[in-house]
């Protein structure tokens, strides 16, 4: 067995690699090998694609994601090498801080790498179709003039500089605009679609648009608010679990003013 690049011809022989309950991770394997700060892995077996794993790139810090293993070769080790490797790759672009979103299938392996737990996430559903009474007036599209407002709330929030993973999604992004002062942002294009906003006002309002048409969503359990928004609204708890974990230096983030993540991929 031996670890190589992920290349745009192996995204199809990837198929068989689909765990049960994720989305499509072919379509997130060829975002991977279409963006410069990813760096997609595969370990091949007698030329069969037998586990994958990326590293995203974040300046300072950087974040793996699906690290899956072919069900017939788990228990060989496989998963705990994959990780070993890209937390090597990330120490050698400069990474001080590397993270993930762990399933409880994948927890023990990267406890064993070393990674902490620092946070956990929610997920739930709602069945009944919800409607507020009314938008926000600060919702707006937003605009050019806007944009450097959310590369910095959005590097305030995350703690991380993230600005070429979310600026080709700002021409589609929904902003909460109050006196010229950008307080919030959702990207509906990107993952599931995130919502970062520095106050409680901004965070619901854009809550508000998005799960007037959204049955599904995922919180930091640390925001309270956000997650009595949704209780509220008739949004249930599923069993779903996943943690945050961290190896190295801990990013300063805040999951307080996080009103929808982007998605396991990217925190």
């Amino acid at each position: 067995m031996n670890i190589q690049p992920l290349l745009l011809q192996d995204i199809p022989f990837t198929r068989d690699l689909q765990p049960e309950g994720w989305g499509d991770i072919t379509v997130s394997l060829m975002e991977y090998c279409l963006q410069s700060f990813c760096k997609p892995i595969k370990v091949v077996d007698q030329n069969k694609i037998v586990g994958v794993g990326t590293l995203i790139l974040h300046e300072k810090s950087a974040w793996l994601a699906h690290i899956i293993v072919d069900e017939s070769y788990r228990g060989k080790g496989i998963g705990y090498h994959i990780v070993k490797y890209l937390v090597d790759l990330a120490n050698k672009n400069g990474s001080l801080s590397i993270n993930l979103i762990a399933t409880d299938l994948g927890a023990p392996v990267y406890k064993k790498a070393g990674f902490r737990v620092v946070s956990s996430y929610h997920f739930l559903k709602k069945e009944q179709n919800w409607l507020p009474n009314a938008l926000a007036e600060q919702l707006q599209t937003a605009e050019p003039a806007f944009y450097e407002q959310m590369f910095k709330l959005d590097q305030d929030i995350t703690g991380e500089n993230r600005r070429h993973l979310i600026e080709n999604h700002l021409k589609q992004a929904v902003i909460f605009e109050q006196d010229g002062i950008v307080e919030g942002y959702y990207l509906p294009t990107i993952g599931q679609g995130p919502i970062y906003a520095k106050t409680e006002q901004a965070g619901l309002g854009l809550m508000s648009l998005k799960y007037s048409i959204s049955d599904s969503a995922v919180l930091p359990a640390d925001n309270t608010v956000g997650l009595k928004f949704l209780s509220d609204i008739g949004f249930e708890t599923q069993n779903t679990t996943a943690i945050r974990m961290t190896l190295g230096d801990e990013i300063r983030w805040q999951p307080k003013l996080i009103f929808s993540r982007i998605g396991g991929n990217y925190g």
